[in-house]
């Protein structure tokens, strides 16, 4: 879990705690996730997730695809 701000990898900026969007696809279909805890870079806008809750929805995702 994340628990505290990093610096970037990509810029000099800071990635600061978030909650994001994002659009996952996978075999053609896409599934858009809401308030995912990450990092977000305040220079370049990069995003890190947070490991647990990455692995979570990648289950998810698994789970609804294999009961297709």
């Amino acid at each position: 879990m994340i628990e505290k701000d990093d610096y970037c990898e990509f810029c000099d900026g800071m990635a600061r705690l978030a909650l994001v969007s994002h659009t996952f696809e996978r075999h053609g279909q896409r599934f858009e996730y809401k308030d995912i805890p990450a990092l977000k870079c305040d220079k370049c806008g990069e995003v890190y997730f947070d490991g647990v809750a990455l692995l979570k929805i990648e289950k998810e995702i698994a789970e609804f695809i294999c009961s297709r």
